[in-house]
């Protein structure tokens, strides 16, 4: 996967780069500014809920959710329905927890009191990314008002949000960038010949961290590293519950002009 996510990048690359030399630009197509908003939300369920309880150890939930974004986008058109778009996407997100740690098992099955109780709170945390995308657009007929169109493309995201309070703790984990994909489906729709309205879908998914052979089956209730906790009194996830990557689904509506 990461062979090919290279293969994409630098192939996306090539094409940008071919977009701006004279000769081509000598013969340009349209150039589509768009700026939009849009909703969002995780496809793993399990990500968006979940609760461990044991009467003796430990009491935890957390719900994770993605909420509206902010987007804007540049689109070009060297081809007669074939383009490249940049786009920037800003994403809300948000975070519940509510932890009440008593204890934690010793591998010989004695319990270390801990009595660590939280009140619940909610955090907000984002997640902005910068994805390079070729796009084709069909058109069914030259004057047509509407207008289906399709993309693939690959990006960098970064997100933002309370180390104690949020990555520490969820299942996200301490890592705030990576690569990403995302594949778009939508419609354009022509008001004008140079104002248009842009309604897509939009389905990606994030890798946070290399891919590894393993699947997050640890369910158990020793959620929290124990040793960090006595050392320095903060709360920090176990690895095994880390996620490696995860993915999301959302639409967008966004207003396009056309130069």
């Amino acid at each position: 996967m990461i062979k090919t996510f290279r293969l994409l990048s630098a192939f996306l690359l090539s094409f940008f780069v071919v977009l701006w030399h004279p000769c081509v630009a000598a013969k340009r197509g349209p150039i589509i500014i768009g700026v939009g908003a849009g909703y969002s939300f995780f496809l793993d369920s399990s990500l968006s809920s979940y609760e461990v309880y044991h009467p003796r150890l430990v009491y935890f939930s957390e719900q994770l959710n993605l909420k509206h974004n902010f987007n804007c986008h540049v689109q070009y058109f060297p081809w007669h329905g074939f383009g490249f778009q940049l786009e920037f996407d800003h994403q809300k997100a948000g975070y519940s927890s509510d932890l009440k740690w008593y204890g934690s098992a010793t591998p010989d099955g004695k319990i270390i009191e801990i009595n660590h109780i939280e009140q619940p709170y909610k955090e907000n945390w984002t997640i902005s990314s910068i994805t390079a995308s070729i796009l084709y657009v069909l058109n069914l007929r030259q004057e047509a008002k509407v207008r289906p169109h399709i993309s693939a493309g690959v990006g960098y995201y970064f997100s933002s949000g309370d180390k104690d309070r949020f990555y520490d703790r969820t299942r996200l984990g301490p890592k705030t960038r990576g690569n990403q994909v995302r594949l778009g489906l939508g419609v354009k729709y022509r008001i004008t010949p140079e104002i248009g309205i842009n309604v897509r879908g939009v389905g990606g998914t994030i890798w946070r961290k290399e891919r590894v052979p393993r699947t997050m089956l640890y369910v158990g209730s020793d959620q929290f590293d124990a040793n960090i906790y006595f050392k320095s009194g903060r709360i920090v996830r176990l690895e095994e519950l880390l996620v490696n990557s995860f993915s999301y689904l959302g639409i967008s509506v966004s207003l396009e002009y056309t130069f």
